[in-house]
């Protein structure tokens, strides 16, 4: 005889509020009452409370003195599952796409879940509802500058958080930084190393401390050398969009005056791109008439045509998996709280192809060759 796929109502109600905490539903939202959850879910008191009853035997809710119940925490006793938030400004990047997907490999056999939850600003109220609602946080800052309010909670947080990206060390918070900007030398050398001798600098991305290191090292850089170069520095507003910028910025670059530059380091892959689309658009290849490479691949560089020269990330899951593993064991951190990796593999590619500055033209306007 087949078994019945009848469910009791009790089951459904504890199979729904299951589900709900799992996936981190509740982080973000107060669970309802007894009373609120029978009602939203069409059953009476009796039938919901039964319900919530069985995951109080699982070990997810907690009864309080009150007699409501609650999302077990980890002050509670030991936790069976986890919610993680992955705090995103609202910002569309290949690489915070990267790292959601990293994170979510490490945890992906762990008796965990993670939820992207997306903040417009600083003062979004979705910030400190997800520093304090979720097991732990992984926090991508926004370019904006950071409110003492938001300082203030990351200093005396109750939940592990740990930064990727950017340095909140000063915070005491864990961070991961995948793109030292010391490293972006090695373009430079590179493009020494072929023949170039004058090349600018092409900035169209939000200011924060990690665009204006990057942009220091170049002029210092070309400071050491006794090189020449233009710094095109137009930053876009917080969530601007940095690769139209770029090609606008380009495009006045070659339409006002004589192009004295063999080639030009951007901060970013966007700015690249659009500064690429400039050149074509004028009739000139990156790579063989002026030479175009970014400090950070995002993963994407190598599948534009012309390839993009740029450093790549290095890999983020041992430095992920060790912050998983701290949030879960809930001690204190251990160790450096910057981590960074001691090498990142620079990407030769089309775009700055080895061939001798010296003879690559000297453009006069658009469209010259």
């Amino acid at each position: 005889m087949a078994k019945s796929s009848f469910l009791p109502r009790y089951q459904k109600v504890a199979n729904v509020v299951r589900k709900r905490i799992q996936q981190g539903d509740y982080a973000l939202k107060a669970m309802p009452s007894e009373r609120g959850l029978a009602q939203e879910l069409g059953v009476n008191a009796m039938t919901a409370r039964h319900g919530l009853q069985i995951l109080e035997k699982e070990g997810l809710l907690v009864r309080q003195d009150n007699g409501r119940v609650a999302i077990r925490k980890a002050q509670h006793g030991v936790k069976k599952h986890l919610n993680f938030a992955f705090l995103v400004p609202t910002l569309a990047s290949h690489g915070i796409e990267k790292w959601r997907l990293a994170i979510e490999a490490v945890t992906a056999h762990l008796q965990c879940n993670v939820r992207t939850v997306v903040y417009m600003h600083w003062d979004d109220p979705l910030v400190l509802d997800a520093l304090n609602g979720f097991d732990g946080v992984f926090l991508d800052p926004s370019p904006e500058p950071m409110p003492d309010s938001v300082s203030e909670q990351l200093r005396n947080k109750s939940h592990p958080v740990v930064s990727v990206d950017h340095d909140l060390s000063t915070l005491g918070v864990p961070s991961i930084q995948l793109f030292p900007p010391a490293f972006t030398q090695k373009l430079l050398d590179h493009l020494d190393a072929v023949g170039h001798r004058k090349i600018g600098c092409l900035n169209t991305q939000p200011d924060d401390p990690v665009i204006a290191e990057r942009i220091n090292i170049w002029r210092f850089w070309m400071g050491a050398h006794g090189y020449h170069g233009r710094l095109v520095n137009e930053p876009v507003a917080p969530y601007g969009d940095a690769m139209k910028a770029g090609y606008d910025a380009m495009t006045r670059q070659l339409s006002s005056a004589r192009v004295q530059e063999t080639a030009w380091y951007c901060t970013t892959v966007d700015c690249a791109i659009g500064a690429m689309k400039a050149l074509l658009d004028r009739n000139l290849k990156p790579g063989r008439d002026i030479a175009i490479c970014a400090a950070n691949g995002e993963g994407i560089a190598s599948y534009y045509y012309p390839a993009i020269t740029a450093l790549e990330a290095a890999d983020a899951h041992p430095f992920l998996s060790l912050c998983v593993q701290w949030m879960m064991d809930g001690r204190d951190w251990q160790g450096p709280l910057l981590m960074q990796p001691t090498e990142i593999p620079l990407m030769i590619r089309e775009s700055s192809a080895p061939r001798l500055a010296a003879r690559l033209p000297l453009l006069d306007h658009p469209g010259a060759s």
